[in-house]
Formats: C-alpha cells, structure tokens, sequence
C-alpha cells in the first residue's frame, strides 16, 4: 500500500504537479515557470524535493549573473 504525504501545515494529501516559483533576488524579480512540487489539496502549500530545490537554488545562482532586472526562466531537471 502506499503512502501518501500529507501537509506539514495542515495535514492534507500532498499531491504532485508544478509551480511557478517567483523570487527576489537583491534588486531583482525572477520568475522559474514549470517548477515540480508537491501542493497540498486543501491549504495550497507548496513543497520540494531535495533534488528539484538543489535544480532551482542552481537557476537561481546563474541568474545572479545577469543583468536584468526581471528574469523569467523555464524549470530543467538539470542544470549545465
């Protein structure tokens, strides 16, 4: 049988999908569209595996370097 998560905030089932995970970054607005997260079904919290924080704290370090002042990036499972 398997095991379903359940929400640390509330306790409801924690369900996969995706995300658009937005950030600020000093002076900058980053936006990550197709992030891969678990949401919870009843209060909407979002979650991440180890693996995908460790992809989207990698987007994130690269988009630093930029000079823009909004920056919108499309999820990858790995990054080069």
């Amino acid at each position: 049988m398997e095991k379903i998560m359940t929400c640390f905030f509330c306790n409801g089932n924690l369900v996969a999908g995706t995300t658009t995970h937005t950030s600020d970054i000093g002076e900058r607005a980053v936006i990550v569209r197709g992030v891969p997260c678990l949401k919870c079904d009843q209060c909407l919290e979002i979650s991440y595996t180890g693996k995908v924080y460790e992809n989207l704290e990698s987007v994130l370090n690269a988009l630093k370097k930029t000079s823009l002042d909004v920056a919108i990036a499309t999820y990858v499972d790995e990054v080069a």
